[in-house]
């Protein structure tokens, strides 16, 4: 090939390749149960299903408690509760989105209980433990 096809070449090439490398690659969405977060909500999203949510301004009470007991090891679920208390916040263990919405909450919620949390994983049978409560425990929602 002569020598100026080539340089022909190069530049259409250059023209029509994408630089990919500068963009940032969006995160992609969770398939199934997950839990999402930002300043203001912190939201449940299920497939099939609307979106549930409870502002942080609104949270009241968080509690782990317990689905099938039986089940080994147990299912946990945090239960969010804002002022309300109609429309709780039940936040599968271990779904995507949680480990990031607890250290959220661990910044958040003064007076948040840390011990509780680690009772609560090592239980068995039923569990109900108040990890937080913005009454009782005299903490701060600091939203």
């Amino acid at each position: 090939m002569p020598r100026e096809d080539r340089h022909v070449l190069d530049w259409l090439r250059r023209i029509f390749t994408i630089d990919t490398s500068q963009r940032p690659v969006p995160t992609p969405e969770p398939q199934g149960i997950h839990v999402r977060h930002d300043a203001e909500l912190i939201t449940i999203k299920l497939p099939g299903a609307p979106d549930h949510s409870i502002a942080w301004d609104n949270l009241e009470s968080v509690a782990i408690v317990s689905g099938d007991a039986t089940a080994d090891p147990p299912e946990l679920f945090w239960l969010l509760l804002g002022g309300d208390r109609r429309r709780p916040l039940l936040v599968p263990m271990g779904v995507p989105g949680e480990h990031d919405l607890v250290q959220a909450m661990q910044a958040r919620l003064d007076g948040f209980d840390n011990m509780a949390v680690v009772e609560a994983m090592s239980a068995k049978g039923r569990v109900g433990f108040k990890v937080w409560n913005l009454d009782s425990q005299g903490g701060t929602n600091d939203s």
